[in-house]
């Protein structure tokens, strides 16, 4: 069973600003925290490879050249089967957005996403591979970080999850496009979507780890928004796509210009892709054949993170690949009347 609130018509009002601190762990595990190997191991849940650093947010998986979109939380609490029965908490106050009771139509298999609004900027938490989800999580629901939203569990469309790997999939993300649906109909005729605009390929996210310990670090002066905006870019594109949804909700991430216009852009993306800040530019005298061109690559993150497949090529002669330019396709997406 599905349920969802259409992006489009969530309005922006009823996310709830969350309050300090900005993200609370999703589960009781806190080894996080304890900044040791031990910590490690007992916090990040491995793929079947037994290597812990398998589990966290990046290049982490087949030698770096494999991306994991969030961080896998290992299980602290079992039955007398061996199942876990760690507590799921809702990681900000925000509202319940995507409900998947159906195990199998996902690799996530039974999930959730929250939406939050923090400093202006939207904000989704996913939480997958569920046993089971609470029955008070109810679409457009207002919950508050620390709300049990369900328990840990090893579902899945795909392979089984071994008991001794039991853990919590978690993703702090932002929405590509509010017209997922309508992008995949066009693009992907033939295709089967069974979630909607909350399709995980609509979802672009940030590193969890990272976050947690930087807003440990800094308490009360940990901003998400500059945390955001402060990503190392990989690579800047220039758009000439217009007035797309995403820089509608992103307008938080907009930085100054000398110009007003919005038919161009320059936007720039981290190391994993995630668009990071924007400006308003001059529209060129010769716009790009596919609405958008590449104009700079940051070479050392090029090197260094081999999972991100956004740029091929060499050193005066780089190119978007072909996975870069469907990305780029799908945020810059506008429905025509």
């Amino acid at each position: 069973m599905k349920h969802a609130v259409s992006i489009a018509t969530l309005i922006l009002p009823l996310l709830l600003q969350a309050a300090d601190p900005v993200f609370v762990l999703p589960t009781p595990n806190r080894s996080l925290f304890d900044h040791t190997e031990e910590g490690n191991q007992s916090f990040f849940a491995p793929t079947t490879s037994g290597i812990w650093q398998s589990g966290r947010y990046g290049c982490t998986r087949t030698s770096g050249w494999q991306f994991h979109e969030g961080i896998d939380i290992l299980h602290t609490q079992r039955d007398r089967r061996g199942e876990p029965t760690d507590p799921i908490y809702a990681a900000a106050d925000g509202i319940i957005c995507y409900v998947n009771d159906n195990s199998g139509l996902s690799n996530y298999g039974r999930y959730l996403i929250l939406g939050h609004k923090i400093e202006g900027i939207e904000i989704y938490t996913l939480y997958a591979h569920l046993n089971q989800i609470e029955p008070g999580v109810v679409l457009g629901r207002k919950v508050l970080a620390g709300a049990t939203l369900g328990r840990m569990g090893r579902s899945s469309n795909a392979a089984g999850i071994a008991k001794y790997r039991a853990h919590l999939h978690f993703e702090i993300a932002m929405v590509i496009n509010e017209h997922f649906d309508h992008w995949f109909a066009q693009r992907k005729p033939g295709q089967t979507n069974d979630h909607g605009p909350w399709n995980g390929r609509n979802l672009i996210g940030l590193d969890p780890e990272d976050i947690y310990k930087e807003q440990s670090k800094l308490g009360s002066q940990f901003s998400l928004l500059k945390y955001i905006q402060e990503q190392e870019t990989y690579f800047t594109v220039l758009t000439t796509a217009g007035d797309f949804p995403w820089i509608k909700r992103y307008s938080a991430l907009m930085q100054p210009s000398d110009t007003n216009t919005d038919q161009a852009y320059e936007i720039s993306f981290n190391a994993y892709g995630l668009p990071t800040r924007y400006r308003c530019v001059e529209l060129p005298a010769e716009s790009p054949s596919q609405g958008w061109k590449l104009i700079q690559v940051n070479e050392a993150i090029h090197k260094a993170y081999k999972c991100s497949k956004k740029i091929t090529g060499k050193p005066g002669a780089y190119r978007l690949t072909k996975t870069a330019n469907e990305w780029l396709d799908l945020l810059t997406y506008r429905m025509t009347p």
